[in-house]
This record gives structure tokens, C-alpha cells and sequence, in this order.
């Protein structure tokens, strides 16, 4: 079981490799924030605070970015009994 310290870094790992993988596809797709924050109907502020790890990721922004890519969300969650 994580502690609490290992936990924040966890999240802030996580955090920091959700910003390169949607700047890295945002680059790929040849998008600026702007053309993003435009089909993607999410504020251009928010997603520069993304792609710098700074702001938190909710699941339908997630969403809305994933299809701005033509990808798919797959998240499966199973309990530890």
C-alpha cells in the first residue's frame, strides 16, 4: 500500500506523462492549442496548464481530446478483494 508522499508522486508522474502524450499528439496531428481548444470545445488556457502538467485532467476532457485524435478511451478498473 502506498503512503501518502508515494501516492502524490504517483499522481504527479502520471500527470506529467498525460501532458507529454497529449502535446506529443497534438504536435504529430500538426494542431496549436488553439485548433485543439477549438474542435475540442476545452478553453486554450487550460490546455497549455495541461501540456505543463499544471492543471488536473477531468474524464470528459479527456474524452473530448481523445476524439479531437480519433481515439478511444479504454480504462478498466478492477477491485482487489
Amino acid at each position: 500500500m502506498l503512503n501518502k508522499k508515494q501516492a502524490r508522486q504517483n499522481l504527479k508522474q502520471t500527470k506529467l506523462m498525460l501532458a507529454e502524450q497529449i502535446t506529443a499528439l497534438r504536435r504529430l496531428h500538426k494542431m496549436t492549442v488553439l485548433e485543439l481548444a477549438t474542435q475540442t470545445g476545452v478553453p486554450s488556457a487550460y490546455i497549455e496548464k495541461l501540456e505543463l502538467g499544471l492543471a488536473e485532467l477531468s474524464f470528459g476532457n479527456l474524452n473530448q481530446i481523445a476524439r479531437a485524435f480519433d481515439m478511444k478511451i479504454d480504462i478498466s478498473m478492477e477491485a482487489n478483494a
